[in-house]
């Protein structure tokens, strides 16, 4: 994976230095805020760990569920991976996002994600590490909405994984 196309770096080249910081997290699931160096929050990141316990990941991993960002983490552990975009959709945000990303718009764009590591050198089996749902705020729909195509079909499980952030599907409007 190349930094450069990382969520991570699209918020330092646009406000600076990103740091996250953990709103929620239990067993396999992360939710967590990506601030700039005002603290303003950028995006809320929703994550479902898979598969963590393989020792190419193990060590990484402890790294990511101390506070590191994802991509960050795994470029800079030299672990092969990809990030595969899947789509995205609206999503209604609840009150304390709306005060979070200091907006009056009640719905943006979400992305969805998984991160896949690449297979060994004697395996090319690929490992699917994490689902992702990225909350942009409504001030940058525009720059992300050009980089993704809309969902047509949303899974049950991720409509599961919206619920830990109390995050709400906006559902399309037929015709």
């Amino acid at each position: 994976m190349d930094f450069e196309s990382l969520h991570t770096h699209t918020m330092e080249t646009l406000f600076g230095p990103i740091q996250g910081q953990i709103i929620k997290q239990e067993n396999n699931i992360r939710i967590v805020h990506l601030r700039d160096e005002n603290g303003n929050s950028r995006t809320l990141g929703v994550a479902r760990f898979l598969n963590t316990d393989h020792n190419s990941v193990l060590a990484a991993h402890t790294k990511i569920l101390a506070g590191g960002l994802i991509g960050k983490t795994l470029i800079d552990s030299n672990i092969d991976y990809n990030k595969e975009i899947l789509g995205s959709f609206q999503v209604k945000l609840p009150d304390w996002l709306m005060h979070d990303f200091k907006t009056l718009d009640d719905s943006c764009l979400a992305i969805y994600s998984r991160i896949s590591l690449n297979g060994s050198s004697t395996s090319e089996e690929q490992l699917l590490y994490a689902e992702l749902i990225e909350v942009i705020p409504p001030e940058l729909k525009e720059i992300f909405e050009e980089k993704t195509k809309p969902l047509d079909i949303i899974e049950p499980d991720l409509f599961s994984l919206m619920e830990t952030a109390n995050l709400v599907v906006i559902q399309k409007q037929n015709g």
